[in-house]
């Protein structure tokens, strides 16, 4: 149990990280659900979060529960947990809907980097929640079959992003990934405007 509770301290601790630097506390309801729509969908999408989940929901549950990450062995354990509780009408009513939401995106968070803990899944998140304008969710279908496909697109992806990335061949080929994607997802745009809006995401 030391080993996978120590996974779980790690993962905690990555997800706390990444609720900071998304600044989820101070997001008002309409930010939290900008933020959550994406990040929801892309769970879903990997397989992670069952298709009928709902983000305020899940937190609802997470709250009523009080089940804790570091009970299981894996974050995807605690998550299944979660989403089977049944819950209390009534003890809905004692928070807000913003606190539901916070604690979804959390868990939503969560499980995404217990999956992809060899790979900067957290940070990877953190640029989706400040790139929202190219990263929407109707895009996280065909972002997670580019993760699904090779995990190690995560950390391409996001070295693009923040400019770490200086490989020009690794440049080009993450380029080439993400204007496969912008172009599937919107079809209509032209080769040039799908080209600047890639080029618009490297920072």
């Amino acid at each position: 149990m030391g080993f996978f509770s120590g996974v779980i301290v790690a993962v905690t601790t990555a997800v706390a990280g990444v609720m900071k630097g998304l600044a989820v506390a101070g997001l008002a309801l309409q930010g939290l659900k900008s933020l959550a729509a994406p990040l929801l969908e892309l769970g879903k999408e990997l397989g992670l979060i069952e298709s009928e989940t709902d983000v305020e929901d899940l937190g609802d549950k997470a709250i009523q529960s009080d089940l804790k990450p570091d009970d299981f062995d894996c974050y995807e354990e605690y998550l299944k947990a979660v989403e089977d509780y049944k819950l209390d009408p009534e003890k809905s009513k004692l928070s807000t809907e913003e606190k539901k939401i916070q604690k979804g995106i959390e868990l939503t968070v969560g499980v995404m980097i217990d999956k992809y803990q060899e790979f900067s899944m957290g940070e990877f998140i953190n640029m989706i929640g400040h790139n929202q304008s190219f990263f929407t969710e109707s895009k996280m279908g065909e972002l997670a079959i580019v993760i699904k496909t090779d995990g190690q697109s995560i950390s391409d992806i996001l070295h693009y992003v923040d400019g770490t990335e200086k490989n020009s061949t690794k440049i080009q080929g993450t380029v080439d990934t993400l204007l496969e994607i912008e172009k599937n997802t919107n079809p209509g745009l032209s080769d040039k405007e799908a080209f600047k809006n890639v080029m618009e995401l490297r920072q």
